[in-house]
């Protein structure tokens, strides 16, 4: 049973609500000018083995608007761009619906970023003593929208969406499109020993890189978001300078560019898996969402950068697919299993060049794209799968919620030496989520590439099953929910979320109608049978059609079975020991310009000032159960009036966040919340 209580005000003279054992250090290493309670606080819990203290990076380490645009750029240029428009065409067999669908592509990753940037600049919300809310940036992605959507049952929202996050939130297609990428370029064939190989070694090396070092791991991601922006620009340059006007003039003909092929069948199946290709290569829009506690001055920085950065890529997609149609004939266009990419190069710059030349060309951008994917993509995930085993509902999750320092001396260190000094902002990585985003990723690899059982090897079915698979499990299914919620905190009758959030009410729902429409339809569509296919794209006719959905439907049953064992298991240590699992998580945020100098003074959506965390303490512990508590209630249920609305929660005192509970506001600093089970 979930139980939360209030936090009551301490006593200053006893500190931040925690036994004093010893007093802080005469030369306290935490933020300057912090309050001496919460200096308090982080001493005793850093000399706690069973707590947590976690760091923002300070200003001069944190993500700034270059690094946000690369962490976006790098995640949305990925393989979509190489390899879906050829299955919408392939699927469509029109050219005007090939780009309809693609213009639904660009109103999923607008109207998402919008909403995005809403909720992360909106939740989680914190109370004030004088019963004012304020909001601070999280990172975790979908995690903490979620839990302020769901908040009961409790751990449910935690559950499926941590567990669905665990399993699709890899890099195994894009580490197997590079090692396609690799050998294409080498010109060498492929065998399951050198894709798995290679695959895996790619996987190794970014875990690798983040877990020993944040720095340069941020430093190639940044490169190689550079690198991917300027070729798909070159890419442009190369399709206008070498423009085929006849066949633009085919393609492009009002009278024939609606029409399907000839003896080509219609079925809803087809285009609810082009739709999903459509999405897919978008569906890197809210990267920096997983992040975005890292970020310099998210409540400036976060939304210009992420808004221009995601509508500058989707003028460039949109712009390439046009370039792909109007350089390629039909006859080439709507045929299976098309190479896209190297027919563009082939037809461009590469005419009068060896076929062999253009193809190692050709393989070598696409690498370029997979591994900047793989870079970005393991430092995102990890951080979201540390913020799921903050909420305690993974073994061993003080563990995987810690951060670790590295060094060649020592290795990988949970708690700092005191004696080392310099324990402010280190670089800290999330060393045990990165191992565990290895593992699962290392699997996926290894099943999708030593399950062919063809003669000749392919990697493509085992890759189209994950890349359709995440597609639906981690995106369709989720965006779904995430509009759902939306528009229910939108338009239910007594909601006063239209208040909270910075974007205007009618921008607000527009782009909350269309994310949520947009991906619906293939939610629902996709599993409609067509006669005619019976497999998914680029399978080789092995993985049959409803597979992809159908794994994406088994993880989230798992999860929700999950979520039964979890809450099953703490209703017996209840009964039967008498203690319940308590999580207690501690923000502590500056709200003062000395310092971190990371805050912004300027007003939000209600003239309040915007507060930075800068440490959260998180507690796991079994403690004695009372007897007296209530589902959703702790014993020190406050007083007072209930807050009016689902949406704003249950508990007046409360942050609206999955298991925080009160909160106040101490000086230039705040700390909220205890959760129990």
């Amino acid at each position: 049973m979930y139980q939360q209580t209030a936090t009551a005000e301490p006593d200053p003279s006893t500190g931040f609500g925690f036994n004093q054992a010893q007093p802080p250090p005469e030369a306290p290493d935490w933020a300057p000018g912090l309050d001496p309670q919460d200096q308090q606080a982080l001493y005793e819990a850093r000399e706690d083995h069973d707590a947590i203290v976690e760091e923002i990076p300070s200003e001069k380490d944190s993500l700034g608007r270059f690094s946000v645009l690369c962490l976006i750029f790098n995640r949305m240029i990925g393989s979509g761009i190489f390899n879906a428009s050829s299955q919408i065409f392939y699927n469509t067999q029109s050219v005007a619906v090939t780009l309809l669908l693609w213009l639904c592509g660009v109103a999923v990753a607008l109207s998402g970023i919008i909403l995005y940037i809403e909720l992360g600049l909106t939740v989680p919300r914190w109370q004030r003593p004088d019963g004012t809310k304020i909001s601070t940036p999280r990172s975790g992605g979908e995690l903490p929208y979620l839990n302020y959507f769901l908040k009961l049952p409790r751990f449910l929202a935690t559950c499926l969406f941590g567990v669905s996050f665990l399993v699709f939130g890899n890099t195994a297609t894009n580490s197997i499109a590079f090692a396609a990428a690799v050998l294409q370029a080498s010109d060498t064939s492929q065998t399951a020993g050198r894709m798995v190989a290679i695959a895996l070694a790619v996987n190794t090396f970014s875990c690798l890189l983040h877990s020993m070092s944040r720095k340069w791991g941020i430093r190639l991601n940044n490169v190689l978001g550079s690198l991917k922006v300027i070729m798909l620009v070159i890419m442009v340059i190369f399709g206008l300078r070498w423009l085929n006007l006849d066949v633009a003039r085919d393609n492009f003909d009002s009278s024939t560019s609606l029409k399907r092929a000839d003896n080509t069948q219609w079925g809803v199946y087809k285009y609810a898996e082009a739709m999903i290709y459509a999405i897919f290569p978008f569906g890197g829009f809210h990267q920096a969402n997983y992040v975005l506690a890292e970020i310099k001055a998210p409540h400036k920085n976060f939304a210009r950068t992420s808004g221009y950065g995601v509508l500058f890529i989707c003028c460039l997609f949109m712009t390439i697919t046009i370039l792909y149609a109007a350089n390629i004939p039909k006859a080439d266009l709507f045929t299976a299993d098309l190479d896209i990419a190297f027919n563009f190069f082939k037809r461009t710059v590469g005419s009068g060049v060896a076929e062999s030349k253009v193809k190692a060309a050709c393989g070598s951008l696409r690498a370029l794209s997979a591994i900047g994917n793989v870079i970005v993509f393991t430092f995102t995930a990890a951080r979201v799968k540390q913020e799921v085993a903050k909420e305690g509902v993974l073994p061993g999750s003080i563990y995987l919620a810690s951060s670790y320092e590295f060094t060649f001396r020592h290795g990988f260190r949970r708690i700092p030496d005191h004696q080392a000094g310099g324990f402010l902002h280190t670089e800290k990585s999330p060393a045990a989520a990165l191992a565990l985003h290895w593992t699962v990723t290392s699997v996926l690899i290894l099943a999708a590439m030593l399950s062919t059982d063809s003669v000749v090897f392919s990697h493509l079915p085992g890759y189209s099953l994950l890349l359709m698979a995440y597609a639906y499990g981690l995106d369709v299914i989720w965006f779904s929910c995430i509009g759902v919620g939306m528009l229910y905190l939108r338009l239910w009758p007594g909601s006063n979320w239209r208040y909270k959030s910075p974007i205007p009410h009618v921008v607000g729902v527009i782009a909350a109608v269309i994310f949520t429409a947009t991906n619906i339809v293939p939610l629902v569509t996709i599993w409609v049978y067509d006669p005619a296919q019976r497999y998914i794209a680029h399978s080789s006719d092995r993985v049959d059609w409803f597979a992809p959905q159908m794994t994406a439907m088994a993880v989230l049953v798992a999860a929700a079975l999950y979520w039964v064992g979890f809450r099953g298991w703490l209703w017996q240590k209840r009964v039967r020991e008498g203690v319940v699992w308590e999580v207690v998580r501690t923000p502590i945020f500056w709200a003062g310009s000395q310092g971190q100098g990371q805050a912004q003074q300027q007003g939000g959506a209600q003239g309040q000032p915007q507060l930075v965390q800068i440490y959260e303490i998180i507690r796991f512990k079994w403690r004695v159960w009372t007897g007296d508590e209530e589902e959703g209630w702790g014993s020190g249920k406050p007083e007072g009036p209930q807050q009016e609305g689902f949406w704003e929660g249950e508990v007046p005192v409360d942050n609206s966040y999955g298991s925080g509970g009160g909160g106040m506001l101490l000086g230039t600093t705040m700390g909220v919340g205890v959760g129990t089970c």
